[in-house]
């Protein structure tokens, strides 16, 4: 069985790690006892959440990262694409393209093993999260060149 308090002590050392990689100060309290904790930062210009749940998987910490809104007139097109990826990237390593609660946005979300995790590791996940959301921004996953084009799906196009 996973001890929940010992999963929360090393989600707390792996933020240190990253906090101590980026040259940021250190903690200087603990944080407030409770069932979630979530480190958030801006890191690549794009907003990042990464949560420890005592209750939820304690072993594993949730990666959020923040794409941005869905470009008007383009939803279904790209919400087909996601779903398209999310197929391929679940067998690869269980990453998830989501929409946020209004709908609009993408959100990339990555689950780790806290035993497979300190702060290097963390900020490679994060520097490759980034590499996608840049790739998000300039194509928005879709295939580039004529509207016949941009429709078909290639699967060795997948980000």
């Amino acid at each position: 069985m996973v001890d929940a308090y010992q999963c929360r002590q090393q989600f707390l050392k792996v933020v240190d790690e990253l906090r101590a990689a980026l040259g940021y100060a250190l903690r200087d309290d603990e944080p407030e006892p409770g069932e979630e904790l979530a480190m958030e930062m801006m890191y690549g210009n794009f907003d990042f959440a990464v949560v420890h749940s005592m209750k939820n998987q304690p072993g594993r910490v949730l990666i959020e990262c923040q794409f941005g809104e869905i470009p008007d007139g383009r939803f279904d097109a790209i919400v087909e694409r996601l779903l398209q990826m999310n197929a391929a990237l679940a067998e690869i390593d269980g990453s998830v393209f989501c929409l946020d609660v209004d709908g609009k946005g993408v959100i990339y979300t990555l689950s780790q093993a806290l035993e497979e995790l300190d702060g290097t590791i963390l900020l490679s996940k994060m520097t490759e999260i980034v590499w996608h959301g840049r790739r998000w921004l300039e194509t928005r996953f879709l295939p580039q060149g004529t509207p016949e084009q941009a429709e078909r799906f290639d699967p060795l196009q997948l980000a």
